[in-house]
């Protein structure tokens, strides 16, 4: 005789415990310390390395490295601020963060940083819905070598749309050679 059984709290207690992992102060599990912007961030390798290929790829660099040796590693990120880095964290450990106008570019450039495709994506919807003549130019540049094409998209035809009142912005200097020949080679630019 055999039964399966499966608990309904499972899910629930272990995503509670990992969550609570982020504010443990003795550090009883953590097996790896992220330095960022000064600040130490004790963390859990087996968590890292699965929310991030970036993480994946310096925790677990081939099968034959040596778990032990990698115990004692300490990853230092830099371009990424330590409050920024905080929120990317706590998406890692718990699925959510607050995105707010402040902070949104800051943390896409972390989550792009450690291949947080999902948390990038987040970050890209937020900003769609912020894209305008002010800031359309710095987002594209910011976007653009992202994969996120329909915040691109949305900026690059703002700026056709709108060419005659950015053309003379001193930002539009800012963009890269084969932006600008996009943007000046479209059909659809107004000028």
């Amino acid at each position: 005789m055999s039964r399966k059984v499966k608990s309904i709290r499972h899910i629930k207690e272990l995503m509670t415990a990992v969550a609570g992992l982020l504010s443990d102060t003795t550090h009883k599990y953590s097996d790896v310390q992220l330095k960022v912007a000064g600040k130490t961030f004790h963390c859990h390798r087996l968590i890292l390395a699965l929310k991030s290929p970036y993480f994946e790829k310096k925790l677990f660099p081939s099968s034959s490295s040596s778990p032990a040796a990698a115990a004692d590693q300490v990853i230092v990120l830099d371009d990424v601020s330590a409050d920024d880095f905080d929120k990317v964290l706590q998406f890692m450990y718990t699925g959510e963060v607050e995105l707010t106008n402040e902070n949104v570019r800051n943390i896409l450039r972390a989550a792009d940083v450690t291949e947080l495709k999902e948390l990038t994506q987040f970050c890209g919807d937020f900003l769609l819905d912020s894209v305008s003549i002010t800031n359309c130019i710095g987002l594209w540049r910011l976007v653009e070598p992202m994969n996120l094409a329909a915040l691109a998209s949305s900026c690059k035809r703002l700026c056709l749309k709108e060419f005659a009142k950015i053309g003379s912005s001193d930002e539009l200097s800012s963009l890269s050679q084969k932006m600008m020949v996009e943007l000046l080679e479209d059909n659809e630019l107004v000028v």
